[in-house]
């Protein structure tokens, strides 16, 4: 196995020998965007197969198999059900002879979703273009306010027009996602932010209706500085919750 970083589409430098390029569009946390398309046409020239990781975009803000790739994949988990009450995942795909090894996968080791599972999952279905419109609205919002924090530093979010994913991004995506990124000068200043909201837990999932927010560097593994925020955006009152994220940034404990 090798990996590449998403931004820059560094993954054309290592496909050369694959069997498949496994995409993650926007990524997680870091929110960098690649260009789906190009890297599909470049992969299949090369005989690999194609796979998108979709759960940050939700088949609402992206549709990687219209991009050319061969499989869509994704958490059911986050924001496609939304309640945080359901563990899932779904891949879906363009070709049926590929689709029927990925059927005789599940059916061998038996990932097969319980009936309470999947009524969990038709029922947050139903509310997904609500969630995802409001969501997406609001993250817009809360970037637009953070970028005119001077003690927030290195904020991404794919749909302000100043990210420097936001170009590849408005080609291929619908809509931007409900998480937002940022940084604050130290780990201990992240860790006083976290504990001064009042309405976004601190919590490691994302895409729900009630915020989360997490100091991602608390697990290791991910390039990121001690005081980088990942912020998941909820359904909540988009003033109050942007009231609520300026006052714990203001807070002279946080």
């Amino acid at each position: 196995m090798r990996t590449a970083p998403t931004g820059g589409d560094a993954q054309l430098g290592v496909l050369d020998g694959a069997k498949l390029l496994w995409i993650e569009t926007p990524s997680n946390p870091g929110l960098d965007v690649c260009d789906v398309r190009r890297l599909a046409e470049a992969a299949h020239a090369r005989g690999a197969l194609v796979a998108v990781d979709n759960t940050l975009a939700t088949p609402l803000g992206q549709r990687p198999l219209e991009l050319g790739a061969d499989f869509a994949v994704a958490s059911g988990t986050k924001q496609l059900t939304g309640h945080g009450d359901v563990l899932l995942g779904y891949v879906t795909g363009r070709s049926g002879e590929a689709m029927a090894a990925v059927r005789r996968w599940r059916k061998i080791v038996g990932a097969i979703p319980g009936p309470m599972e999947a009524w969990l999952a038709h029922r947050s279905i139903a509310t997904l273009h609500l969630r995802v419109d409001r969501q997406n609205a609001t993250a817009l919002a809360l970037a637009r306010a953070l970028r005119e924090r001077s003690d927030v530093t290195g904020l991404r979010y794919p749909g302000l027009p100043d990210d420097p994913s936001h170009r590849i991004a408005s080609r291929q995506m619908r809509r931007y996602g409900c998480v937002v990124s940022f940084a604050l000068p130290t780990r201990a200043r992240a860790d006083r932010f976290l504990d001064a909201l009042r309405l976004v837990d601190d919590a490691t999932s994302f895409g729900g209706v009630r915020s989360t927010a997490e100091r991602r560097g608390r697990w290791g593994g991910d390039a990121v500085p001690e005081g980088f925020v990942r912020f998941s955006v909820g359904a909540e009152d988009p003033e109050d919750l942007i009231a609520d994220v300026l006052r714990a940034l203001d807070d002279p404990a946080g």
